[in-house]
């Protein structure tokens, strides 16, 4: 008894309390943990009553512990702060690599969830297809919702559970994922740049450069989830063994990127072997994720990765110190990476606080170090084009220097033979000049022959390439226009279905002819949400009992599912009222309830969750009363100047409850009364000034307000208050986010 009072108060200081104006919590200030050590408790000792071994968590941030082999144990406690509030919300452990996750949901004692996964259980198995480990929850009703997490891995353990409304995890995921886009986006045109980059120059640091980048991309991906679940779903060993296998790549490729970059051979003897011995760490870090144990290969490159950056730093400042100008480029990414590397470590060891800065930090650091190596390679190019400039022209000068001095060697030679034999030297030398001139022009004709003939074999060269990709293009082309044609032909099939759906829908509501033949006064403000509604509205008049009825009706969902099961819904109707002629408002919802049930054959193991919400009204004409019964839909009806609200039943046809007691209202018609029924979709819009939802409330006040006036007055004011209530925000055009369907019908006695 005494430990049942302590943990009533454990629970009630530490329960994590659901509110709707916050659509994201953390659980980690109301986790309790225990560490098994054996691992060999199981999921029942951990529930029983009796079991009193869980500690609170002290931290707010996120539930961790360091490098083990045990088993881990959390559990939060859960409840709605409004028990009539919504149940679903996603839980999400946001954290990829652990091996395996059992995820338990216990409510009034019973398990009534279980899911077994991990990086070590195919990827199919997950409840939610997404890289992370999200699960569904639902919190109902009254009472404590106790949620447990199973944990074991070889890894770094950490368990950040975050509770979301669905729409909620929808928006942060969709910015986390452009975030990653962006980041293997710019990872992915660097490794390109430095292979294009190769083709002309010829530099191996070039065509090296895109390994280490491509390990990077691997080993971001790997801790986030995203290689599990795009590269290898269905391949455990392999999506495991990419995390260590990655980084040692990783080390390989920068290794082998020093030994060209950094001219480390020639620079520097000691820094060239030291580079070596990097190498070496690189190599062991690959044998040992390829040959090892996952916990001892990821204990190897966690040793290792700080020491090889710091190793690189080293000779990267060791090539700058000997006069290796573009190595200043190198050193800062390296700085940079390495204070990334400290604070993603230190984070992992829970020594440096989880916040938007370094849960992203590696990724930062691996963009930064790419991007300045990238720059540095640029540069190193650049020098080697200014030296290649340099020798060219000390090469010309020394030919004219060479010429000149051949040119004066060559008259003092003439001048000593001229003056020994003159007459023979004029005509040797006229010779000579000649012969010179023919020689000389000779070279000429033949040096632009051959830099004509390189001209045309370049040009040929370039056609050929030009050629090759018009091909492409053209091909490209008609591939693109085939793809549209095909989308064109999809589109319109799929809007002719849609099309031919609303036609059957309109097909099967009551024309207004009928209306006015049931009701003489009356008004109806129907707008579906899409094409298609999931509102429908139902009338029939049974004179056989001098009745008539009216029926409004919102199923599940909006669109074509929801349209599909209103198509239901009169189907069940025409059976219930029409051909067995019940004419009851509880017994009819009983019957729907009942066909519903039988129909979609829901039971506690099956995922389907259509239903439906309904309101039946019936005029007994020969009585002079009006018989009213709903289920999650009201009736407002305004007598006498006095407006009266009857709320129905709080439960959905064809839900879980097999069996379910309806209550009938009973209305005197003493004087003319005007009744209305709708659906949520009114007064759940959101709009005015503050962007806030119409209510249930306001609805009602405008109901009163203009019940006084002839029923198409009515529908044209709450057609106007409509319109300027969804477009108050800044003039613009506002959205609809759900079905209409408003009725209201005027009965005198």
């Amino acid at each position: 008894m005494l430990y049942a009072i302590t943990s009533l108060a454990g629970i009630n200081e530490r329960k994590l309390t659901l509110e709707e104006s916050k659509p994201y919590v953390n659980a980690a200030s109301n986790a309790y943990y225990y560490i098994d050590p054996t691992n060999e408790m199981d999921f029942a000792q951990i529930s029983s009553p009796t079991f009193s071994k869980f500690t609170a968590w002290n931290n707010s941030s996120y539930v961790s512990f360091e490098y083990g082999q045990s088993t881990y144990w959390v559990r939060v406690d859960i409840e709605n702060e409004k028990k009539t509030m919504k149940p679903d919300w996603l839980v999400e452990v946001n954290y990829a690599p652990l091996d395996y996750v059992d995820y338990y949901v216990v409510k009034d004692g019973k398990l009534i969830d279980h899911v077994a996964t991990g990086d070590h259980v195919s990827f199919n198995h997950r409840p939610i297809q997404h890289h992370n480990y999200v699960f569904p929850l639902q919190v109902e009703g009254e009472g404590i919702t106790s949620m447990y997490f199973k944990v074991r891995t070889d890894g770094s353990v950490k368990i950040p559970m975050r509770l979301y409304r669905p729409w909620k995890f929808a928006e942060i995921n969709s910015k986390y994922e452009v975030g990653f886009g962006l980041f293997f986006g710019i990872l992915v045109m660097m490794a390109v740049l430095g292979l294009i980059t190769y083709l002309p120059t010829k530099d191996i640091s070039y065509l090296i450069f895109p390994i280490p980048i491509v390990a990077k991309i691997l080993f971001t991906f790997s801790l986030s989830g995203h290689t599990f679940q795009f590269l290898f779903p269905n391949n455990i060993y392999l999506a495991n063994k990419i995390t260590p296998l990655s980084i040692g790549i990783w080390m390989v490729g920068i290794a082998c990127f020093n030994l060209y970059f950094l001219r480390l051979k020639r620079l520097s003897p000691t820094a060239h072997k030291l580079n070596y011995g990097g190498l070496g760490i690189g190599v062991i870090a690959v044998l040992g994720a390829l040959f090892l144990p996952y916990y001892t290969a990821i204990q190897i490159v966690t040793g290792t990765s700080i020491p090889f950056t710091m190793l690189a730093l080293g000779v990267g400042i060791t090539s700058y110190v000997r006069g290796n100008r573009f190595a200043g480029y190198y050193i800062a990414s390296f700085s940079i990476y390495l204070t990334a590397l400290l604070l993603f470590v230190g984070r992992m060891k829970g020594v440096v606080p989880d916040n938007l800065l370094t849960s992203r930090i590696l990724e930062y650091g691996d963009v930064i170090m790419v991007t300045l190596l990238f720059t540095a390679l640029s540069k190193k190019y650049a020098i080697y084009r200014e030296e290649k400039n340099v020798a060219i022209k000390q090469m010309l000068q020394i030919e004219a220097d060479a010429k000149a001095t051949l040119e004066l060697k060559v008259k003092e030679r003439t001048l000593e033979l001229q003056n020994a034999t003159a007459e023979l030297e004029e005509q040797k030398e006229e010779l000579e000049s000649q012969a010179t001139q023919l020689a000389s022009k000779n070279e000429e004709i033949m040096a632009q022959t051959e830099k004509l003939q390189l001209l045309n074999n370049a040009m040929n060269d370039k056609n050929d390439e030009l050629e090759q990709q018009n091909e492409e293009i053209a091909a490209q082309r008609d591939m693109v226009e085939l793809k549209n044609i095909q989308i064109e032909k999809t589109t319109k099939n799929l809007r002719d279905s849609i099309n031919y759906a609303k036609r059957i829908q309109s097909a099967i509501l009551p024309a207004e002819e009928t209306l006015s033949k049931v009701w003489e006064e009356y008004f109806l403000m129907y707008r579906p949400k899409d094409v298609v509604s999931g509102d429908f509205y139902w009338t029939y008049e049974n004179k056989k009992e001098n009745k008539s009825i009216l029926i409004v009706a919102d199923c599940t969902g909006h669109g074509v599912p929801g349209a599909m099961m209103s198509m239901i819904g009169d189907g069940f109707l025409q059976q219930i009222v029409k051909l067995r002629g019940i004419t009851s408002p509880a017994r009819i919802l009983l019957e729907m309830n009942a066909s519903l049930h039988n129909m979609l054959q829901l039971d506690e193991s099956t995922s389907i969750r259509d239903s439906m919400d309904m309101g039946v009204l019936v005029w007994d004409k020969t009585n002079q009363k009006v018989h009213f019964a709903g289920a999650h839909t009201p009736l407002v009806f305004v007598q006498n100047n006095t407006i009266y609200h009857l709320k129905g039943e709080r439960l959905s046809l064809g839900s879980f409850n097999k069996k379910i007691n309806i209550k009938e209202n009973i209305i005197s018609l003493n004087s003319a009364t005007s009744f209305y029924l709708f659906s949520d979709g009114y007064q759940d819009q959101f709009g005015g000034e503050n962007d806030r939802k119409i209510s249930s409330k306001r609805l009602r006040e405008l109901i009163l307000m203009v019940s006084s006036k002839p029923m198409l007055q009515q529908k044209v004011a709450l057609e106007n208050f409509y319109e300027s209530w969804i477009n108050a925000n800044n003039n613009s055009i506002g959205r609809q986010i759900d079905d209409i369907l408003l009725m209201g019908v005027k009965i005198k006695p």
